[in-house]
C-alpha cells in the first residue's frame, strides 16, 4: 500500500511540475522579430546623374534623425544599377521587398526591404525602357514600360508576357479593389479586372494617377479636375482644381499624387511635364475650400525636381525634396523638408549636396 501511495504521490507531483512548467512557458513574454536597419524610416529613389552614374537609394534613418546614401551598393558590394546611360525612376515596397525600376536600358533590382540585401533582378538590357511595378500576388506582379505593360514573374523575374488592351509608353499603376488602375500616354486610364487582366474600363485623357485614401477610393486628374473612382463599382466624383495638371510622358516620371493614411486626403504638385514646380495642393474630401491656395510652397530659390513629395505615416507628416534654382552645379543643393500634414508647418529641414536628382519617395 505504501509503495501504490508513494507512486501516486510522485505521478502527482510530477504532473503538477508539468503543468507549471507549461504555464511558466505559456506566460512567457513573445520576442518582437528583429527591427532591420532600414526599417525605421524611408527611402528617397535617386535618378542619378544621367551619363555619370547610376542612379542610388538613399535611406533616411528616424532614429538619428540623418539620411544614409547609396545604402542599396553599400549592402551589396559590386552589385549596382548600370549602365551609366539609365537612369533609376521609380521603386515601391511588396511583400516585404522593395523594387527598384530603372529606365533606358536599365535593370529591375529586387532588395530585402529591411535588409537592402538583394534577392532578384531583371538584368540591363538595351532592349527594355521599364518605367513602374505593382504587385498583384506572391507570385506575379506587372512592369509598365515604353511599349506597354508586360506580367512578371516574382519567382523566376521572367517578364516577356504583354498584358493586352494598353501599348504605347504606360507608366504608373495601382491594384485597389478588383482591379489595377494603370496609366497609359495613348488610352489615359486604362482598368483592368484582377481576376484575369481583361480591361474593364478606359478613360481618356487622364494625366496623373494613382493615389487611394482610407475610404478605398482612387485618385487621379483629367483636364481640370481631380477625380475619385470607387474600386468595386468603378463610379466617379470629381472636384475642380485651381490649376490645370501637366501629364508626366514627356521625360517620363511618377505622377506627384499621394494620399495620407489617415484622412480622404489628396496632396499633389502643381509641375510642368518634365518636372519642377514650387507649390503643393492638399485635398480633403468634401471640403473645397482646401484647394483655394496652395498648402505648401517651396522656400526661396528652391524648386521640386520630379515626384518630390511623400506621405510618412509614422509621424503624420508630408516629406519634400528640393534642389536649388538654376542649372549645373544647383542640382548638387539639395533639401528635405518635413511639415505637418494637418498644419503645413515646417518641422525640420535637412540640407546635403550632391548629384542626386531625387525622383521619388519609398515608404514601408
Amino acid at each position: 500500500m505504501n509503495n501504490i501511495f508513494l507512486k501516486k504521490s510522485l505521478l502527482l507531483v510530477v504532473l503538477a511540475g508539468t503543468l507549471f512548467s507549461c504555464k511558466k512557458d505559456n506566460n512567457k513574454e513573445v520576442q518582437q522579430p528583429e527591427q532591420g536597419k532600414f526599417e525605421d524610416g524611408f527611402f528617397i529613389i535617386n535618378e542619378g546623374w544621367y551619363g555619370h552614374g547610376t542612379g542610388s537609394v538613399t535611406f533616411f534613418d528616424n532614429a538619428s534623425g540623418t539620411l544614409k546614401d547609396s545604402v542599396f551598393q553599400k549592402e551589396n558590394p559590386g552589385k549596382d544599377f548600370e549602365p551609366k546611360s539609365s537612369t533609376i525612376q521609380f521603386a515601391t515596397v511588396f511583400n516585404k521587398n522593395l523594387y527598384v525600376v530603372s529606365k533606358i536600358g536599365g535593370p529591375v533590382v529586387v532588395a530585402d526591404a529591411k535588409t537592402l540585401k538583394e534577392v532578384g533582378r531583371i538584368p540591363a538590357s538595351s532592349q527594355s525602357n521599364w518605367r513602374a511595378f505593382v504587385g498583384l500576388d506572391e507570385n506575379n506582379g506587372l512592369l509598365s514600360s515604353g511599349k506597354g505593360i508586360f506580367k512578371v514573374n516574382l519567382k523566376t523575374y521572367d517578364a516577356t508576357t504583354q498584358v493586352a488592351g494598353t501599348s504605347g509608353q504606360s507608366g504608373d499603376m495601382l491594384k485597389a479593389g478588383k482591379y489595377v488602375y494603370t496609366l497609359s500616354q495613348d488610352d489615359g486610364a486604362v482598368i483592368y479586372n484582377l481576376e484575369d487582366l481583361t480591361v474593364a474600363k478606359k478613360i481618356k485623357g487622364v494625366t496623373l494617377g494613382f493615389a487611394q485614401t482610407p475610404n478605398n477610393k482612387v485618385w487621379y486628374t483629367k483636364g481640370k479636375f481631380l477625380y475619385s473612382s470607387d474600386p468595386v463599382t468603378l463610379a466617379a466624383d470629381s472636384v475642380e482644381l485651381p490649376f490645370t495638371p501637366a501629364s508626366t510622358w514627356s521625360i517620363w516620371f511618377s505622377s506627384p499624387i499621394i494620399a495620407s493614411t489617415k484622412e480622404n486626403t489628396v496632396f499633389l504638385l502643381k509641375s510642368p511635364s518634365f518636372g519642377g514646380g514650387k507649390m503643393l495642393y492638399k485635398y480633403t474630401e468634401g471640403n473645397p475650400a482646401t484647394l483655394q491656395q496652395p498648402f505648401i510652397t517651396t522656400p526661396d530659390k528652391q524648386s521640386f525636381y520630379k515626384k518630390n513629395l511623400g506621405y510618412y505615416a509614422k509621424t503624420n507628416q508630408i516629406v519634400v525634396t528640393t534642389v536649388q534654382d538654376g542649372y549645373g552645379e544647383n542640382y548638387g543643393v539639395n533639401n528635405i523638408y518635413f511639415y505637418g500634414a494637418a498644419s503645413g508647418n515646417l518641422v525640420k529641414q535637412i540640407s546635403y549636396s550632391g548629384y542626386y536628382f531625387p525622383a521619388m519617395f519609398v515608404f514601408h
